[in-house]
């Protein structure tokens, strides 16, 4: 008995040591000597993979010069290289492989994948490695994808929607807006050069500011092999350096407004709210309290959907570690745009107010919450996007323990939150609407 306990004990540890679990997966990760982290997560479900590169670049690494080209490079990823040298040869490649790709560019991560059969990992892992290792910025490619995000650059702004946001984010962080300003600025996508290109992969496209994810049908030990062969060869670069001067707080209250041709008035009241920067709980509180006041049980939604006032609205805490906001984003019928302010603005003063919060659906909240995490988590590719992205924000030991932490937030900690970030402090408010709601209910913005 005594020999099988012990031998128990020994296969435990031995397991504990060398297995690792990451949302009941389990999860492997490991650092080239050139600075490369490498995550790998086994799911066996389907027998694909996805190979993901995330790069801490984004609008945040922005300068008024360069605004927008972290976006335009994400376009020139998927271009040739030195072994697929052509656009048509890339394409055949990828046709070969059976590649689904894509990339995004956001606030604080750019991020691109390949999903693919999982037989096909180790041409896959080498594709990789020669389109982020090996460009060309072939001048006639840079030239078509400048025109291509230059239309989208029109098509975006041709949006009332997206001018709203955008105004949103200008009007919130308006002395360094370019940090925020993913799509960037049309003067600087209409000039750039290839130089640029490469100014921009020497700083930012380097081992040691990127992670490889590798999430699907795999073996560890054979992937971590393939990985080894591909990317040793990608040589380290300088540490970047992403102490940028912090986003002003607002002096006062802020409005704008926007008079276009839309059928309902869209409002948006948003307050500065902690950054992230994975030690504070502040973070964590400002995710539950949005997913507490999103609740169709909510005090909120019975006075703004059940009541008729409002078609829908979202409750939103963008969490970034270069200003972060929480924000009220409402659709209505104009007419109903004075009640709706004064039903917002009442339940805002009542948030530092721990009455205000039900025990029942405080838990209801935090168990919605774990839901929707492993919800994000359900496919190989939305497991890697969401694992990419928290490297670059937020760290994987923070992803590792999100759940944990939102579990042990009390009405407390919600009180002291919103008393330091919400109650008295400066807002923005925001207004997209008919002009005439604007001639009829929104006269008080005249001036302003």
């Amino acid at each position: 008995m005594k020999r099988f306990f012990y031998f128990f004990l020994i296969v435990l540890i031995s397991f504990s040591i060398f297995s690792e679990t990451l949302y009941k997966r389990e999860f492997k990760s490991f650092k080239l000597a050139n600075g490369l982290e490498v995550l790998m997560v086994k799911t066996k479900t389907q027998p694909i993979v996805t190979i993901e590169i995330s790069a801490k670049n984004g609008s945040y690494t922005q300068t008024p010069e360069n605004c927008g080209l972290s976006h335009l490079y994400e376009h020139m990823f998927f271009k040739g290289n030195v072994k697929w040298k052509s656009q048509e040869e890339y394409n055949k490649r990828i046709r070969e492989l059976g590649i689904v790709y894509n990339g995004m560019t956001s606030n604080e991560s750019v991020r691109y994948y390949f999903t693919l059969p999982s037989k096909n990992i180790d041409q896959g892992l080498e594709f990789m490695s020669f389109a982020i290792i090996d460009p060309l910025f072939d001048s006639i490619e840079l030239e078509k994808e400048r025109n291509v995000v230059l239309n989208e650059f029109d098509r975006d702004f041709s949006v009332p929607i997206y001018k709203f946001y955008q105004m949103a984010d200008s009007t919130m962080y308006e002395k360094y807006f370019y940090r925020k300003n993913t799509i960037g600025f049309k003067n600087v996508i209409a000039n750039a050069t290839r130089e640029q290109m490469q100014e921009i992969k020497n700083k930012y496209y380097i081992p040691n500011n990127c992670a490889l994810v590798i999430v699907g049908d795999i073996d560890f030990d054979k992937t971590e092999k393939i990985v080894k062969k591909y990317f040793t060869r990608w040589e380290k670069g300088n540490d970047v350096d992403f102490s940028f001067p912090p986003h002003p707080l607002l002096e006062k209250n802020k409005k704008f407004l926007i008079v276009d041709r839309v059928a309902t008035t869209k409002y948006l009241l948003s307050f500065r709210a902690p950054d992230f920067n994975g030690k504070s709980k502040d973070s964590y509180v400002f995710d539950l309290l949005s997913d507490y006041l999103s609740l169709s049980s909510s005090k909120l939604y019975k006075d703004l959907i059940e009541s008729g006032l409002a078609y829908n609205y979202y409750v939103g805490y963008s969490g970034l570690k270069d200003g972060s906001e929480f924000s009220f984003y409402l659709d209505l019928r104009g007419d109903n745009i004075d009640t709706v302010r004064k039903i917002i603005f009442e339940h805002i003063k009542n948030l530092n107010n721990p009455d205000y919060y039900d025990n029942d659906l405080l838990q209801h909240s935090k168990e919605y919450g774990e839901v929707n995490t492993f919800r994000r988590l359900e496919s190989s590719l939305s497991f890697a996007l969401t694992l990419g992205y928290w490297w670059c924000v937020g760290g994987v030991d923070n992803f590792k323990e999100y759940n944990q932490k939102i579990s042990e937030i009390s009405k407390d900690d919600i009180v002291s939150a919103v008393n330091r970030y919400i109650s008295n402090s400066n807002y923005v408010e925001g207004f997209l609407t008919d002009s005439l709601t604007y001639k009829n209910k929104l006269s008080f913005l005249k001036g302003e």
